[in-house]
């Protein structure tokens, strides 16, 4: 935590009890049965997106938007990544705990995709500190850089996916409207870091 700055303890404590009611509720209600596992598994993330969102788009929200609103969310983009991973991990929890249940092995793109985008994840996790921004100087961006938008990938595809048709999860046409608005969000996300950078060449 860098000086003078406030650590959002609330966050973290918010983003834990979200993403452990979205474990627990499925359960309570379906018990240990497949469709408990699945659906915990599938609202977990429900949790982790807004708040990859939030972290992918407030430097170029700030930016391109000066408000009070704006300026917190460039202030704790940190918090709000570390926020991300705490719950993308309970939900890979939530995952493999379904895949185990059902006694299925991933398909090898999805292990290679997904796990590549968790290593990203951990790796920009562990180094979001003052110590390794200093020590690894420009990798520490290039890596921060590569591992969000290696989500966003994942993410963008993951939801266009579903709201294509193409899900593979048992997931019934209900799907289709998450999928829509989960691959919108991604794509107006993607624009605005575009408009951003275009409009901070046009001002050098």
């Amino acid at each position: 935590m860098e000086a003078g700055r406030t650590f959002p303890r609330w966050l973290f404590v918010a983003t834990a009890i979200a993403s452990l009611a979205t474990v627990a509720g499925p359960y309570l209600m379906f018990g240990l049965t497949e469709t408990g596992f699945q659906l915990a598994a599938r609202y977990t993330v429900r949790v982790s997106f807004p708040l990859f969102l939030l972290a992918y788009i407030a430097r170029p929200l700030a930016h391109t938007w000066r408000h009070e609103v704006s300026r917190w969310l460039l202030r704790n983009r940190r918090y709000l990544g570390l926020s991300f991973a705490l719950a993308h991990t309970v939900h890979l929890g939530a995952l493999t705990a379904f895949f185990v249940f059902i006694d299925q092995v991933p398909s090898i793109e999805t292990l290679i995709g997904g796990g590549g985008a968790y290593l990203a994840m951990f790796a920009m996790a562990a180094t979001s500190n003052n110590v390794s921004a200093k020590k690894l100087g420009a990798s520490w961006r290039r890596l921060h850089l590569f591992g969000m938008h290696y989500l966003w990938i994942i993410f963008a595809f993951s939801y266009l996916g579903r709201w294509t048709g193409d899900r593979g999860d048992g997931a019934g046409e209900d799907m289709v409207l998450v999928g829509m608005i989960g691959t919108s969000l991604c794509v107006a996300a993607l624009l605005l870091r575009l408009f951003a950078y275009w409009k901070r060449r046009g001002q050098r």
